[in-house]
Formats: structure tokens, sequence, C-alpha cells
């Protein structure tokens, strides 16, 4: 045992796939939870803070998370081969949480006060931004096979 840890691929797109689709999931849960209250927020009187919140928050995480995941993606570039596999996967993985951060923020703005604009906005930027940080090939696979 060399004392690094390795997470294959497949395994490393599972998670992230899993990380998509727990923020896919909150979001058709909350529109059931509206849906069934007739559009209304489950707050008896809606706080606009919330949808600045949601705003602000969703703006930072998905601003930073853009930024983090280029310069941890450089980093993990400039690795050597054999040792790239886990800096990929962490420039990956953080930026997505910082996007589930935000999403699920949105989310719960939007079930809480029942107004789509802007947290449910803010929340499917979010996850259409964490859709495409997910992988979907190896990229070393594709440099082994010429």
């Amino acid at each position: 045992m060399t004392g690094t840890h390795q997470i294959p691929f497949s395994g490393q797109r599972i998670i992230s796939f899993a990380l998509v689709f727990g923020m896919t999931m909150y979001a058709i849960a909350a529109g059931v939870i509206l849906q069934t209250n007739d559009g209304v927020g489950l707050l008896e009187e809606p706080m606009p803070v919330l949808d600045t919140a949601a705003l602000v928050v969703g703006c930072v995480t998905g601003l930073g998370a853009l930024v983090l995941r280029t310069i941890m993606n450089k980093r993990a570039e400039a690795a050597l081969p054999e040792d790239r596999q886990m800096p990929r996967f962490v420039s990956r993985i953080v930026p997505l949480a910082m996007l589930e951060l935000g999403c699920l923020l949105a989310i719960t703005a939007w079930m809480l006060n029942g107004a789509a604009k802007p947290s449910l906005v803010v929340a499917c930027v979010l996850l259409s931004i964490a859709i495409a940080i997910v992988p979907f090939q190896d990229p070393d696979a594709d440099a082994s096979n010429p």
C-alpha cells in the first residue's frame, strides 16, 4: 500500500451524479409541496430577505465554484499522470458541494416563500452549472487510448 487514496472514475462519476440527483429530488419535493399547497409558500408571510439571501449566496457560490474549479483543475492537470486522479476528483467535488449549498438554500427559500423568482431561477442556474461539472468521460482513459 502506497498511502495514496484512489477512487475509480466510475465511483467519482457516481458521487457526482448523487450530488446532482440530491439537488434535483429536493427541488421536485419542494415543487410537490407547493403544488399541494396551491402554490402558497409554507410561511404565513413571505420573507423577502430569503429571496435576497438566495440570490446573493447563489451568485457567490456559483462564481466561487467556477473560479475554484478552474484553479483546482489547472493544478490537477499540472500533476504527473499517475498522481492526477485524486486532484481531478477534488476539483470536481468541491465546486459541486459549493453549488449544492447555494441550490438547496434557493430551493428552501422558494418552498418557504412560494415565489419562483428569484429563488427557483437561482436554483436552476446552479443546478445547470453542477450538471456541466459532472464528468462523463475519464480524460486519462482517452489519453491512454490514442
